[in-house]
Protein backbone atom coordinates (compact mmCIF):
# COMPACT_ATOMS: atom_id res chain seq x y z
CA UNK A 1 0.00 0.00 0.00
CA UNK A 2 2.46 2.29 0.83
CA UNK A 3 4.61 1.72 -2.47
CA UNK A 4 1.41 2.35 -4.46
CA UNK A 5 0.88 5.58 -2.64
CA UNK A 6 4.16 6.90 -3.66
CA UNK A 7 3.62 5.64 -6.73
CA UNK A 8 0.64 7.63 -7.44
CA UNK A 9 1.84 10.51 -6.05
CA UNK A 10 5.04 10.83 -8.24
CA UNK A 11 3.20 9.97 -11.32
CA UNK A 12 2.69 13.63 -12.20
CA UNK A 13 6.78 13.89 -11.98
CA UNK A 14 7.28 11.07 -14.35
CA UNK A 15 7.71 13.41 -17.28
CA UNK A 16 10.51 14.43 -15.55
CA UNK A 17 14.43 13.81 -15.37
CA UNK A 18 14.75 14.89 -11.35
CA UNK A 19 12.61 14.80 -9.22
CA UNK A 20 12.72 18.29 -6.93
CA UNK A 21 14.69 17.51 -3.98
CA UNK A 22 14.93 19.98 -0.69
CA UNK A 23 16.27 23.51 -1.46
CA UNK A 24 17.15 23.67 -5.48
CA UNK A 25 19.35 21.07 -6.35
CA UNK A 26 22.10 22.14 -8.57
CA UNK A 27 20.84 18.89 -10.96
CA UNK A 28 17.10 20.21 -10.87
CA UNK A 29 18.13 23.97 -11.66
CA UNK A 30 20.49 22.46 -14.45
CA UNK A 31 17.34 20.34 -15.74
CA UNK A 32 15.47 23.70 -15.70
CA UNK A 33 17.72 26.18 -17.16
CA UNK A 34 18.17 23.95 -20.10
CA UNK A 35 14.66 23.79 -20.92
CA UNK A 36 13.08 27.47 -20.05
CA UNK A 37 13.37 30.38 -21.54
CA UNK A 38 12.25 33.66 -22.29
CA UNK A 39 10.87 33.88 -18.40
CA UNK A 40 8.69 36.91 -17.36
CA UNK A 41 6.86 37.13 -14.21
CA UNK A 42 4.27 39.65 -13.40
CA UNK A 43 3.74 39.99 -9.71
CA UNK A 44 1.29 41.82 -7.87
CA UNK A 45 1.37 41.75 -3.60
CA UNK A 46 -1.17 43.33 -1.57
CA UNK A 47 0.61 44.87 1.66
CA UNK A 48 -1.35 45.38 4.65
CA UNK A 49 -0.69 48.04 7.19
CA UNK A 50 -0.32 45.82 10.17
CA UNK A 51 2.35 43.51 9.92
CA UNK A 52 0.29 40.97 11.82
CA UNK A 53 -1.57 40.32 8.79
CA UNK A 54 -1.05 38.06 5.84
CA UNK A 55 0.52 39.37 2.47
CA UNK A 56 -1.46 37.97 -0.32
CA UNK A 57 0.07 37.70 -3.82
CA UNK A 58 -1.03 36.92 -7.35
CA UNK A 59 1.21 35.67 -10.06
CA UNK A 60 1.29 34.97 -13.74
CA UNK A 61 4.82 33.86 -15.00
CA UNK A 62 4.93 33.36 -18.43
CA UNK A 63 7.78 31.01 -20.53
CA UNK A 64 8.47 28.87 -23.25
CA UNK A 65 9.70 25.16 -22.90
CA UNK A 66 11.66 23.21 -25.20
CA UNK A 67 9.65 19.84 -24.74
CA UNK A 68 6.24 19.05 -22.68
CA UNK A 69 7.19 18.11 -19.81
CA UNK A 70 6.05 18.84 -15.75
CA UNK A 71 7.28 21.93 -14.69
CA UNK A 72 8.82 22.77 -10.62
CA UNK A 73 8.78 25.99 -9.08
CA UNK A 74 10.03 26.85 -5.97
CA UNK A 75 7.75 27.84 -3.14
CA UNK A 76 9.02 26.88 0.48
CA UNK A 77 5.80 27.15 2.47
CA UNK A 78 2.66 25.37 3.25
CA UNK A 79 0.79 23.68 0.07
CA UNK A 80 -2.05 25.60 1.90
CA UNK A 81 -0.04 29.10 1.05
CA UNK A 82 -1.50 27.57 -2.92
CA UNK A 83 -4.81 29.46 -3.04
CA UNK A 84 -4.54 28.08 -6.93
CA UNK A 85 -3.07 27.49 -9.83
CA UNK A 86 -4.50 27.94 -13.47
CA UNK A 87 -2.82 27.03 -17.16
CA UNK A 88 -4.51 28.88 -19.98
CA UNK A 89 -7.88 30.19 -17.59
CA UNK A 90 -8.23 26.49 -16.40
CA UNK A 91 -8.08 25.12 -12.61
CA UNK A 92 -4.97 23.18 -12.65
CA UNK A 93 -4.43 19.60 -10.29
CA UNK A 94 -0.98 20.40 -8.81
CA UNK A 95 1.56 18.48 -6.75
CA UNK A 96 3.43 19.97 -4.06
CA UNK A 97 6.73 17.93 -3.31
CA UNK A 98 9.44 19.57 -0.57
CA UNK A 99 8.70 23.01 -0.98
CA UNK A 100 8.18 22.71 -4.48
CA UNK A 101 4.86 23.49 -6.44
CA UNK A 102 4.83 20.64 -9.82
CA UNK A 103 2.72 21.70 -12.79
CA UNK A 104 2.06 18.75 -14.62
CA UNK A 105 2.85 18.22 -17.93
CA UNK A 106 -0.58 17.82 -19.37
CA UNK A 107 -1.16 20.93 -18.62
CA UNK A 108 2.75 22.45 -20.36
CA UNK A 109 3.26 22.39 -23.82
CA UNK A 110 6.12 22.90 -25.71
CA UNK A 111 6.52 27.09 -26.73
CA UNK A 112 4.95 29.64 -24.95
CA UNK A 113 3.05 28.82 -21.50
CA UNK A 114 1.15 31.25 -18.84
CA UNK A 115 0.78 30.10 -15.22
CA UNK A 116 -1.25 32.03 -13.20
CA UNK A 117 -1.21 31.65 -9.20
CA UNK A 118 -2.65 33.30 -6.02
CA UNK A 119 -0.55 32.51 -2.89
CA UNK A 120 -0.12 33.53 0.24
CA UNK A 121 3.61 35.45 1.14
CA UNK A 122 5.79 33.64 3.55
CA UNK A 123 7.31 36.33 6.21
CA UNK A 124 10.88 34.83 6.15
CA UNK A 125 12.33 36.82 3.45
CA UNK A 126 10.11 40.22 3.63
CA UNK A 127 11.47 41.30 6.71
CA UNK A 128 8.14 43.20 8.16
CA UNK A 129 7.87 46.12 10.73
CA UNK A 130 5.24 48.28 12.27
CA UNK A 131 5.12 50.64 9.11
CA UNK A 132 7.75 49.38 6.59
CA UNK A 133 9.00 46.28 4.86
CA UNK A 134 11.82 45.21 2.51
CA UNK A 135 12.77 42.13 0.60
CA UNK A 136 16.10 40.29 0.65
CA UNK A 137 15.61 37.33 -1.36
CA UNK A 138 19.83 36.92 -1.59
CA UNK A 139 20.91 33.82 -1.98
CA UNK A 140 17.94 32.10 -2.86
CA UNK A 141 14.69 33.43 -0.96
CA UNK A 142 12.67 34.45 -3.34
CA UNK A 143 10.72 30.95 -2.92
CA UNK A 144 9.73 32.05 0.15
CA UNK A 145 8.34 35.10 -0.62
CA UNK A 146 6.84 33.46 -3.91
CA UNK A 147 6.85 30.29 -6.15
CA UNK A 148 9.35 30.99 -8.95
CA UNK A 149 12.28 29.27 -10.27
CA UNK A 150 14.73 30.67 -7.84
CA UNK A 151 17.88 30.13 -9.15
CA UNK A 152 20.87 32.61 -10.64
CA UNK A 153 20.79 31.27 -14.49
CA UNK A 154 16.94 31.81 -15.12
CA UNK A 155 17.23 35.37 -15.23
CA UNK A 156 13.70 36.72 -15.71
CA UNK A 157 11.82 40.47 -16.81
CA UNK A 158 9.13 41.46 -13.91
CA UNK A 159 6.33 43.65 -13.65
CA UNK A 160 5.21 44.81 -10.32
CA UNK A 161 2.15 46.30 -8.53
CA UNK A 162 2.26 46.90 -5.16
CA UNK A 163 -1.26 47.13 -3.06
CA UNK A 164 -0.23 49.40 -0.26
CA UNK A 165 -1.46 51.91 2.50
CA UNK A 166 -2.15 55.32 1.03
CA UNK A 167 0.93 57.76 1.85
CA UNK A 168 3.15 54.81 2.02
CA UNK A 169 6.26 55.21 -0.11
CA UNK A 170 7.31 52.33 -2.65
CA UNK A 171 10.08 51.58 -4.78
CA UNK A 172 11.21 48.48 -6.71
CA UNK A 173 14.02 47.49 -9.87
CA UNK A 174 11.60 49.16 -12.01
CA UNK A 175 10.34 52.70 -12.50
CA UNK A 176 6.95 53.73 -10.95
CA UNK A 177 4.35 53.96 -13.93
CA UNK A 178 1.33 54.97 -12.35
CA UNK A 179 -0.24 55.13 -8.88
CA UNK A 180 -4.18 55.08 -8.45
CA UNK A 181 -5.54 55.99 -4.60
CA UNK A 182 -8.54 55.13 -3.51
CA UNK A 183 -10.35 53.57 -0.33
CA UNK A 184 -7.17 54.28 1.95
CA UNK A 185 -5.18 52.28 -0.49
CA UNK A 186 -2.87 52.85 -3.32
CA UNK A 187 -2.16 50.71 -6.18
CA UNK A 188 1.44 51.48 -7.37
CA UNK A 189 2.47 49.67 -10.63
CA UNK A 190 6.07 49.53 -11.91
CA UNK A 191 7.85 49.38 -15.48
CA UNK A 192 8.87 45.65 -16.56
CA UNK A 193 12.74 45.41 -15.71
CA UNK A 194 15.36 44.24 -17.99
CA UNK A 195 16.58 40.79 -17.02
CA UNK A 196 17.09 39.90 -13.43
CA UNK A 197 18.22 36.46 -11.32
CA UNK A 198 15.62 36.26 -8.54
CA UNK A 199 17.95 37.38 -6.20
CA UNK A 200 18.12 40.65 -6.97
CA UNK A 201 14.67 41.13 -8.08
CA UNK A 202 13.34 43.45 -4.33
CA UNK A 203 10.88 45.96 -3.30
CA UNK A 204 10.59 47.99 -0.34
CA UNK A 205 7.53 49.89 1.10
CA UNK A 206 6.35 52.15 4.06
CA UNK A 207 6.89 55.14 5.77
CA UNK A 208 9.52 56.62 3.98
CA UNK A 209 10.87 60.10 3.64
CA UNK A 210 12.47 60.52 -0.20
CA UNK A 211 15.25 62.48 -1.31
CA UNK A 212 15.83 63.48 -4.80
CA UNK A 213 18.75 64.47 -6.39
CA UNK A 214 19.87 65.45 -10.09
CA UNK A 215 24.07 64.85 -11.05
CA UNK A 216 25.21 64.62 -14.55
CA UNK A 217 21.81 64.61 -16.08
CA UNK A 218 20.65 61.60 -14.03
CA UNK A 219 18.00 61.99 -10.64
CA UNK A 220 18.74 59.89 -8.06
CA UNK A 221 16.31 59.08 -5.25
CA UNK A 222 17.22 58.26 -1.44
CA UNK A 223 14.52 56.91 0.58
CA UNK A 224 15.05 57.21 4.23
CA UNK A 225 13.22 57.09 7.57
CA UNK A 226 15.91 59.34 9.56
CA UNK A 227 13.80 61.80 12.02
CA UNK A 228 16.72 64.26 12.80
CA UNK A 229 16.70 67.17 9.95
CA UNK A 230 19.85 68.14 10.89
CA UNK A 231 21.74 64.75 10.27
CA UNK A 232 19.88 64.36 6.93
CA UNK A 233 20.84 68.05 5.70
CA UNK A 234 24.45 67.45 6.65
CA UNK A 235 24.44 63.96 5.02
CA UNK A 236 22.40 64.60 1.82
CA UNK A 237 24.61 65.96 -0.72
CA UNK A 238 27.95 63.91 0.36
CA UNK A 239 25.56 60.55 -0.09
CA UNK A 240 24.45 61.88 -3.41
CA UNK A 241 27.67 63.19 -4.64
CA UNK A 242 29.63 59.57 -3.96
CA UNK A 243 26.85 57.59 -6.32
CA UNK A 244 27.27 59.79 -8.74
CA UNK A 245 30.71 60.13 -8.97
CA UNK A 246 30.89 56.64 -8.47
CA UNK A 247 28.40 55.49 -11.46
CA UNK A 248 30.52 57.82 -13.68
CA UNK A 249 33.76 55.88 -13.04
CA UNK A 250 31.93 52.87 -14.17
CA UNK A 251 30.85 53.68 -16.75
CA UNK A 252 34.19 54.92 -18.07
CA UNK A 253 35.73 52.14 -17.23
CA UNK A 254 33.07 49.59 -18.51
CA UNK A 255 32.45 51.66 -21.39
CA UNK A 256 28.68 50.54 -20.73
CA UNK A 257 25.82 53.22 -19.98
CA UNK A 258 24.27 52.38 -16.20
CA UNK A 259 21.94 49.63 -17.64
CA UNK A 260 19.14 49.89 -15.09
CA UNK A 261 17.15 52.80 -15.71
CA UNK A 262 16.70 54.62 -12.73
CA UNK A 263 18.36 55.09 -9.47
CA UNK A 264 16.99 54.70 -6.34
CA UNK A 265 18.56 53.33 -2.89
CA UNK A 266 16.90 52.87 0.84
CA UNK A 267 18.22 53.47 3.92
CA UNK A 268 17.58 51.23 6.27
CA UNK A 269 17.83 51.29 10.15
CA UNK A 270 19.71 47.93 11.31
CA UNK A 271 19.69 46.65 7.53
CA UNK A 272 21.34 43.11 8.22
CA UNK A 273 24.44 43.99 5.65
CA UNK A 274 26.61 47.17 4.86
CA UNK A 275 24.58 47.06 1.27
CA UNK A 276 22.65 45.04 -1.09
CA UNK A 277 22.82 45.74 -4.91
CA UNK A 278 19.37 45.05 -6.27
CA UNK A 279 19.30 47.00 -9.83
CA UNK A 280 17.84 49.90 -9.67
CA UNK A 281 16.71 49.62 -5.99
CA UNK A 282 20.46 49.59 -3.47
CA UNK A 283 19.59 48.95 -0.04
CA UNK A 284 22.03 50.43 2.74
CA UNK A 285 22.28 50.18 6.54
CA UNK A 286 21.32 53.86 7.47
CA UNK A 287 23.74 54.10 9.84
CA UNK A 288 26.70 53.67 7.71
CA UNK A 289 25.29 56.80 5.58
CA UNK A 290 23.85 58.57 7.64
CA UNK A 291 26.84 59.86 9.70
CA UNK A 292 27.28 62.05 13.19
CA UNK A 293 28.91 65.37 12.65
CA UNK A 294 32.07 63.94 14.37
CA UNK A 295 32.75 60.76 11.91
CA UNK A 296 36.14 59.52 11.89
CA UNK A 297 38.29 59.30 8.64
CA UNK A 298 37.27 55.41 8.87
CA UNK A 299 33.62 55.80 8.83
CA UNK A 300 33.81 58.35 5.85
CA UNK A 301 36.23 55.88 3.48
CA UNK A 302 33.71 53.11 5.15
CA UNK A 303 30.74 54.78 3.39
CA UNK A 304 32.48 55.96 0.24
CA UNK A 305 33.69 52.49 0.31
CA UNK A 306 30.29 50.49 0.24
CA UNK A 307 28.44 53.45 -1.83
CA UNK A 308 31.43 52.39 -4.37
CA UNK A 309 31.00 48.65 -3.68
CA UNK A 310 27.13 48.56 -4.73
CA UNK A 311 27.04 50.82 -7.39
CA UNK A 312 30.20 48.65 -9.04
CA UNK A 313 27.41 45.27 -8.62
CA UNK A 314 25.17 47.20 -10.54
CA UNK A 315 27.96 46.09 -13.28
CA UNK A 316 29.37 43.20 -11.98
CA UNK A 317 26.97 40.73 -10.47
CA UNK A 318 23.49 42.36 -11.83
CA UNK A 319 24.19 42.97 -15.40
CA UNK A 320 26.17 39.72 -15.40
CA UNK A 321 25.31 37.12 -12.66
CA UNK A 322 27.24 34.11 -11.78
CA UNK A 323 25.69 30.74 -13.12
CA UNK A 324 25.33 28.95 -9.92
CA UNK A 325 26.29 30.50 -6.81
CA UNK A 326 29.91 28.32 -6.50
CA UNK A 327 30.73 31.76 -8.36
CA UNK A 328 29.25 34.25 -5.64
CA UNK A 329 32.74 35.10 -4.79
CA UNK A 330 33.41 36.63 -8.22
CA UNK A 331 30.65 39.50 -7.92
CA UNK A 332 31.95 40.43 -4.32
CA UNK A 333 35.93 40.55 -5.19
CA UNK A 334 35.37 43.02 -8.51
CA UNK A 335 33.01 45.13 -6.22
CA UNK A 336 35.43 45.64 -3.84
CA UNK A 337 38.25 45.87 -6.50
CA UNK A 338 36.48 47.92 -8.44
CA UNK A 339 35.39 50.28 -5.20
CA UNK A 340 38.75 50.62 -4.24
CA UNK A 341 40.23 52.26 -7.54
CA UNK A 342 37.32 54.79 -7.16
CA UNK A 343 37.80 55.47 -3.35
CA UNK A 344 41.23 55.29 -2.59
CA UNK A 345 42.63 57.96 -4.85
CA UNK A 346 40.39 60.57 -2.47
CA UNK A 347 41.86 59.43 0.88
CA UNK A 348 45.32 60.18 -0.20
CA UNK A 349 46.50 60.46 3.91
CA UNK A 350 45.32 56.73 4.16
CA UNK A 351 48.75 54.02 3.14
CA UNK A 352 45.55 51.45 1.69
CA UNK A 353 48.59 49.31 0.40
CA UNK A 354 49.48 48.53 4.05
CA UNK A 355 45.90 48.79 4.98
CA UNK A 356 45.29 46.08 2.69
CA UNK A 357 48.03 43.80 3.85
CA UNK A 358 47.04 44.13 7.29
CA UNK A 359 43.05 43.67 6.19
CA UNK A 360 43.57 40.44 4.29
CA UNK A 361 47.22 38.49 4.23
CA UNK A 362 46.96 37.50 8.14
CA UNK A 363 43.45 36.05 8.05
CA UNK A 364 44.43 34.33 4.42
CA UNK A 365 47.17 32.76 5.43
CA UNK A 366 45.86 31.51 8.97
CA UNK A 367 43.21 29.30 7.06
CA UNK A 368 44.86 28.49 3.71
CA UNK A 369 47.86 26.63 5.08
CA UNK A 370 45.53 24.85 7.09
CA UNK A 371 44.21 21.08 6.11
CA UNK A 372 41.10 22.22 6.25
CA UNK A 373 41.27 24.79 3.90
CA UNK A 374 39.24 25.09 0.66
CA UNK A 375 39.55 26.75 -2.83
CA UNK A 376 38.39 29.96 -3.18
CA UNK A 377 36.11 28.04 -6.11
CA UNK A 378 34.22 25.64 -4.73
CA UNK A 379 31.27 22.69 -4.64
CA UNK A 380 27.65 23.76 -4.29
CA UNK A 381 25.11 21.17 -4.18
CA UNK A 382 22.32 22.82 -3.24
CA UNK A 383 21.03 26.72 -2.93
CA UNK A 384 20.32 26.05 0.25
CA UNK A 385 23.90 25.52 1.48
CA UNK A 386 25.00 28.65 -0.62
CA UNK A 387 25.79 30.60 3.35
CA UNK A 388 28.23 27.67 4.06
CA UNK A 389 30.86 29.08 1.14
CA UNK A 390 31.62 32.21 2.91
CA UNK A 391 34.38 32.70 5.36
CA UNK A 392 37.73 34.05 5.23
CA UNK A 393 38.96 32.00 1.66
CA UNK A 394 36.48 34.40 -0.33
CA UNK A 395 36.55 37.43 2.10
CA UNK A 396 40.93 37.36 2.78
CA UNK A 397 42.41 35.48 0.12
CA UNK A 398 40.08 36.39 -3.13
CA UNK A 399 41.21 40.07 -3.25
CA UNK A 400 44.94 39.17 -2.90
CA UNK A 401 44.13 37.13 -6.08
CA UNK A 402 41.76 39.67 -7.91
CA UNK A 403 45.12 41.91 -7.61
CA UNK A 404 47.61 39.06 -8.56
CA UNK A 405 45.50 38.48 -11.81
CA UNK A 406 45.10 41.92 -12.74
CA UNK A 407 50.01 41.92 -12.23
CA UNK A 408 50.05 39.29 -14.61
CA UNK A 409 47.51 40.48 -17.43
CA UNK A 410 48.32 44.23 -16.72
CA UNK A 411 46.04 46.87 -15.90
CA UNK A 412 45.07 48.21 -19.49
CA UNK A 413 44.24 44.63 -20.86
CA UNK A 414 42.50 43.28 -17.33
CA UNK A 415 40.71 46.58 -18.43
CA UNK A 416 39.98 45.10 -22.17
CA UNK A 417 38.96 42.00 -20.73
CA UNK A 418 36.56 42.92 -18.43
CA UNK A 419 34.91 45.15 -20.89
CA UNK A 420 34.45 42.25 -23.34
CA UNK A 421 33.23 40.02 -20.53
CA UNK A 422 30.64 42.39 -19.94
CA UNK A 423 29.56 42.85 -23.09
CA UNK A 424 29.73 39.44 -23.97
CA UNK A 425 27.46 38.46 -21.06
CA UNK A 426 25.30 41.21 -20.31
CA UNK A 427 21.94 40.42 -18.92
CA UNK A 428 23.16 37.15 -19.14
CA UNK A 429 25.01 34.64 -16.43
CA UNK A 430 28.60 33.60 -16.75
CA UNK A 431 31.18 31.48 -14.72
CA UNK A 432 34.62 32.12 -13.28
CA UNK A 433 36.38 30.09 -16.06
CA UNK A 434 34.24 31.85 -19.07
CA UNK A 435 35.91 35.15 -17.72
CA UNK A 436 39.34 33.13 -17.41
CA UNK A 437 39.39 32.21 -21.15
CA UNK A 438 38.60 35.93 -22.46
CA UNK A 439 41.83 37.01 -19.93
CA UNK A 440 43.48 33.79 -21.53
CA UNK A 441 43.62 35.11 -25.01
CA UNK A 442 45.06 38.42 -23.44
CA UNK A 443 48.14 36.09 -22.08
CA UNK A 444 47.71 33.45 -23.47
CA UNK A 445 49.60 30.48 -21.44
CA UNK A 446 49.82 32.16 -18.29
CA UNK A 447 45.93 32.77 -16.92
CA UNK A 448 44.37 29.10 -17.09
CA UNK A 449 47.25 27.78 -15.38
CA UNK A 450 47.51 30.49 -13.05
CA UNK A 451 43.50 29.75 -12.15
CA UNK A 452 44.02 26.66 -11.73
CA UNK A 453 46.66 27.18 -8.71
CA UNK A 454 45.51 29.85 -7.30
CA UNK A 455 41.19 29.77 -7.29
CA UNK A 456 40.50 25.78 -8.25
CA UNK A 457 43.24 24.39 -5.79
CA UNK A 458 42.82 25.15 -2.08
CA UNK A 459 46.34 26.00 -0.17
CA UNK A 460 49.66 27.63 -1.47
Amino acid sequence: MIRLAMTLLLMPLVAMAVVPGRGVPEALASERAANIRALRYELSFRLPEGKGEAVRGVETVRFTVRSSQAVVLDFEQKRESIVSVQADGKGVSFEFVNGHLVVPASVIRAGENAVRIEFVAGNESLNRNDDFLYTLFVPARAHYAFPCFDQPSLKAKYSLTLDVPAGWQATANGAETGRATAGGRSAVRFAETEPLSTYLFAFAAGKFQVETAVRNGRTFRMFHRETDAAKVARNREAIFDLHARSLAWLEEYTAIPYPWGKFDFVLIPSFQFGGMEHAGSILYNAGGLMLDQSATQGQLLGRASVIAHETAHMWFGDLVTMRWFNDVWMKEVMANFMAAKIVNPSFPEINHELRFLLSHYPAAYEVDRTTGSNPIRQQLGNLDEAGALYGPIIYDKAPIVMRQLETIVGESAFREGMREYLKKYSFGNATWLELVGILEAQKPGKVARWSRAWVELRGR
